[in-house]
């Protein structure tokens, strides 16, 4: 099957005969009806004194990376404190540690009254340190650079007794390097090296607009849009300029109670232009590149909720233009039943469009070559079926299953450049074919009293893909390079007095596979991540924390060909004001 990755090659040769760590910044996508808070960090509603707990946690050195659901490449954390922000406006998380890391975080909410909120995020995460390579790579230590900040201003506000106004604007900006070791190309001879010191900068500036129906009104809706730009400072060289994309997404749910607020049927929809400019560099084979298109989404539904369970019942019917023109459909349906007082029966079978944007795939992979167009993912299917059941006071135990079916599922791998052409030798390509998923996991968690918090989480994935192994050696299978087949998380939170709070996390990525020179099938180091801290709240408004990182000395790459930091250690303080 013909992949972005072979054409990523043959654009090479044209023209030129090319940590373990967790996310860092996620910045937020618009949804009036979901607010997704766990996506961004966000204050905690004043009016709720419960802590909103943050996603992102400190780790040395990141790939920016929001993992599919049950592949957690990154295991989620929490902030290194555990702090109440309680009715507090505001927050300010800072730290600082080895391999000149710094990570710090500040919201605040500027108005917050019946009518309305008005709130301030920022957050920053960067790196500046020089990191170890394997043996065998022929590289001693090169500096890995990591500039990552995210601003974001949110305007909720009450239009009537049963409307609310949605307005936000954030900037992000992202410089790093492309610090990893560069691949041979087949049909080269030389030896590849690239700029490593020069620092490539990703860019986005993002607007939304939404305006959503509360209440018990009979009539429910919600429409919005959202404006998204992205670009990429360089090209190829650094006297390129590099990708420009625009997004905009407008988007409507409108729905009607049918008796009572229990039922209701509605239709749902979701459009996204896409609009792309290349530098002329790239202008040499237009079919290479991404391409301007319209993706669209139409979704009828069912829902029925109450004590008891509920229920959506529910079918996507789907549309992408461009080179990847088709329509498709899929069910949209959810149930979640009590089968017994503490056990709850879940099950969704649900599709959707992976739009495989350059700011999407930027999110997942930094180093990713966006001169190669990468066509959108069509998912037919994705299944989950599962029981959750609170088997005892303070023991959950969450079983499920899956199975995902997807036309032009992506993976990433090395892209092989030519040393001519290139200043930029360290790229990553995205290499496309059909693939089915199937998993089973189990979760299992324990509290005891306030003192003791235990999770443990497994999952074992099974990949089919539709298509052999490219290059010189093709024949093969190919495999799901990059994703691992087996994984674990495990976090142990222990209160041994007030005041203090000591954490273990604990995450396994085991099986992983790779295209490493010449097309030659590598297995990847297992990732074993062990993490150790400990907070101390002095009182509500102050605190501190140390936290040490990679305390395994583990030498292995999330991304290949860019392996991430040793040991570390980072300290730092949590106000709360």
């Amino acid at each position: 099957m013909l992949t972005a990755a072979l054409c990523g090659c043959t654009v090479a040769a044209t023209h030129a005969q090319e940590q373990l760590t967790r996310e860092m910044t996620l910045e937020r996508e618009y949804d009036p009806t979901v607010q997704d808070a766990n996506r961004v960090n966000r204050l905690p509603e004043v009016k709720e004194p419960a802590v909103t707990k943050r996603p992102i946690d400190y780790s040395p050195f990141t790939i920016p990376a929001e993992p599919e659901r049950e592949i957690t490449v990154l295991p989620s954390g929490d902030t290194g404190t555990e702090i109440s922000h309680g009715r507090r406006r505001g927050y300010f998380h800072f730290g600082g540690g080895m391999y000149a890391n710094l990570s710090g975080d500040l919201g605040y909410h500027i108005i917050d009254n019946a009518r309305g909120q008005l709130a301030l995020y920022v957050t920053h995460r960067s790196t500046n340190g020089n990191v170890k390579f394997p043996e065998e790579y022929g590289i001693d230590r090169r500096r890995a650079k990591l500039n990552d900040n995210l601003v974001r201003l949110d305007f909720d506000h009450a239009v009537g007794p049963n409307a609310t106004l949605n307005l936000g604007a954030s900037y992000g900006y992202t410089g790093f390097n492309y610090y990893g070791r560069s691949f041979i190309h087949p049909l080269s001879s030389m030896i590849a090296t690239g700029d490593t010191a020069t620092g490539q900068v990703n860019q986005t500036v993002a607007f939304n607009f939404g305006l959503a129906g509360t209440g018990n009104d009979r009539f429910g809706y919600m429409v919005g849009v959202d404006f998204r730009h992205f670009d990429q400072k360089y090209g190829w060289t650094t006297k390129e300029d590099g990708i420009r994309e625009n997004r905009v997404s407008p988007r409507f749910d409108l729905s009607l109670f049918l008796g009572d607020a229990s039922r209701r049927i509605g239709l749902a929809g979701a459009l996204d232009f896409f609009d792309y400019s290349y530098p002329q560099f790239y202008n040499h084979n237009d079919s290479t590149g991404y391409r301007n298109r319209l993706e669209a989404t139409a979704t009828p539904y069912f829902a029925i909720e109450n004590e008891a369970w509920r229920l959506r019942l529910g079918a996507n019917v789907m549309f992408v233009n461009g080179d990847s023109l088709t329509v498709f459909a899929s069910p949209n349906v959810s149930v979640e039943a009590r089968v017994a007082e503490r056990t709850v029966f879940y099950a969704d079978a649900l599709g959707e469009i992976g739009s495989n944007d350059a700011y999407a795939l930027s999110r997942v992979n930094r180093y990713m070559d966006h001169s190669v167009g990468v066509r959108p993912s069509r998912t037919w299917l994705d299944a989950r079926l599962g029981i959750r059941s609170g088997i005892a006071p303070g023991f959950q135990l969450d079983v499920f299953a899956g199975y995902r079916v997807t036309k032009d599922a992506t993976f990433f791998i090395p892209l092989y450049a030519l040393p001519t052409g290139h200043d930029f030798m360290s790229y990553s390509a995205a290499l496309q074919t059909d693939a089915t998923r199937l998993h089973a996991g189990a979760a299992f968690k324990y509290a005891w009293r306030d003192l003791v918090d235990f999770s443990l989480r497994g999952v074992y994935n099974q990949w089919t893909l539709d298509a052999a192994r490219p290059g010189l050696a093709g024949g093969a299978d190919m495999k799901p390079y990059g994703m691992p087949v087996a994984e674990l998380n495990a976090d142990l939170t222990v209160r041994p007095v007030k005041p203090l709070v000591l954490t273990l996390g604990y995450y396994l990525g085991a099986g992983r596979y790779m295209l490493g020179d010449i097309y030659q099938e590598v297995k990847m180091k297992d990732i074993h991540d062990l993490n150790l801290s400990g907070a101390w709240n002095f009182n509500d408004t102050f605190g501190a924390y140390l936290r040490l990182n990679n305390v395994l000395f583990r030498q292995h790459e999330l991304i290949y060909g860019y392996p991430v930091q040793g040991f570390n250690a980072m300290a730092g303080i949590n106000i709360n004001f």
